[in-house]
């Protein structure tokens, strides 16, 4: 049965109370090895498990479903595991779901993932905010052909200055920030991430993100695990919308 390697790591990159963030290192893998039971763990959909193909496919997704389930267990402890469920929406997103009927309609945590590298990291918050976190390698090496899929106009011009300055690592920054905007907006690539504008006329990374409507609070900094890490957080106030979740 699957177990975890290495110990969770608390990061305190956010000065929001109500917002927690824990990162786990993932079991690296070659094409050689066997593809792992994880049905011990909770939160996992024996159907979806059943179709991975590779072995760092099931690593990443043990890996995460096993950090959300320690983080749940740990900041509300009030909530049964027991009790809920994991179901994704109409763009894939994961969202915690009473699987007792007698409890829909009472609020549930809003939450996070993302996997890079040998990394999995998740942010968990309760109802009354909304979240999204990526990321990604600092390092990785990213297509120029990236460019006109990530941001177009004025902010497309900022991009390709940024990228001859400082190469892949901005993009890489870049990418991580709206990549998290996305996840907070439960949309994931079902619209392009050129319509979510991101740089100042500094080409600086903006600290409120606007997007019809919606106003996201950003967070993007470093972080050093084994490797450096772009990591990103978006995030803002559920207020009157307290059945919104966020994945």
């Amino acid at each position: 049965m699957w177990e975890p390697i290495g110990e969770i790591i608390e990061l305190n990159v956010l000065n929001e109370a109500e917002i927690h963030i824990n990162a786990l290192k993932i079991r690296t893998s070659n094409n050689y090895d066997i593809i792992p039971d994880i049905s011990n763990l909770e939160f996992v959909n024996l159907e979806e498990i059943s179709n991975f193909k590779t072995v760092k496919r099931a690593e990443e997704h043990a890996a995460g479903r096993y950090l959300l389930h320690h983080m749940l267990l740990r900041y509300f402890p009030s909530i049964k595991c027991s009790f809920v469920e994991i179901l994704r929406d109409e763009n894939r997103a994961p969202y915690f779901n009473w699987i007792d009927r007698a409890y829909h309609g009472m609020p549930l945590p809003n939450f996070s993932i993302s996997t890079s590298g040998n990394f999995v990291v998740v942010a968990i918050c309760e109802s009354n905010y909304i979240v999204g976190v990526d990321v990604e390698k600092y390092n990785q090496i990213r297509s120029v052909n990236l460019f006109d899929f990530l941001s177009s106009d004025r902010e497309l011009i900022e991009l390709k200055k940024l990228y001859e300055i400082h190469g892949n690592k901005k993009i890489n920054m870049i990418w991580t920030v709206k990549e998290s905007i996305l996840k907070a907006l439960r949309l994931g690539m079902s619209i392009s991430p050129t319509k979510i504008k991101i740089l100042d006329n500094n080409s600086k990374f903006k600290k409120v993100i606007e997007y019809k409507g919606s106003k996201f609070n950003l967070k993007n900094q470093i972080i050093n695990f084994d490797e450096e890490y772009s990591f990103s957080i978006a995030y803002q106030k559920n207020i009157g919308k307290m059945s919104l979740r966020c994945g």
